[in-house]
């Protein structure tokens, strides 16, 4: 084999270690996303991907591998939208947006929310790990909810900054 065909296998085997990684983490964001929807029993409609590195197409319905890009912080990053509205009419919708990182970490993947997270550790079989994350996506955005005018009197920075969607 000459050495240009060595260049070229070595090529083609890192396409395939790049593509059957991704495939794995779009596999896992299926799930995540499929198991965010129960815990939250977010109703049909009310939740669509966006991409996070770009401004979206507000009229776009993109699909999760659209939605999703590998930063160079190694992490696949994912934009959440769900649709939360008062029930009584008395507010407008607000789109609140949940900024998901993902990678492969052995043998678990590494979720966390937002840029500045904590990694949470999700092994394949293990649901409680799952729950867990779950538990921390919904106690987030009801802190953020609840606390988030208190937040912002205290806060010094003249510009609000949400802690879920940096």
């Amino acid at each position: 084999m000459s050495k240009f065909e060595e260049l070229c296998q070595s090529y083609v085997l890192s396409r395939k270690t790049y593509v059957d990684y991704r495939d794995a983490c779009l596999a896992f964001s299926q799930a995540l996303l499929e198991a965010l929807v129960r815990y939250l029993e977010v109703p049909d409609g009310r939740i669509r991907l966006v991409p996070v590195n770009r401004e979206p197409d507000a009229e776009a319905i993109y699909p999760l591998g659209g939605a999703m890009h590998l930063d160079d912080d190694t992490y696949w990053h994912l934009g959440v939208l769900i649709d939360l509205s008062d029930p009584a009419g008395a507010y407008p919708p607000q789109a609140v947006l949940i900024k998901l990182l993902l990678k492969r970490c052995a043998a678990s993947f590494c979720v966390r929310l937002g840029q500045e997270g904590d990694d949470f550790a999700v092994r394949d079989g293990y649901p409680q790990d799952l729950a867990s994350f779950m538990d921390h996506i919904h106690k987030t955005i009801k802190e953020s909810y609840e606390e988030g005018l208190q937040q912002f009197l205290i806060q010094q920075e003249s510009t609000r900054k949400i802690g879920f969607s940096d």
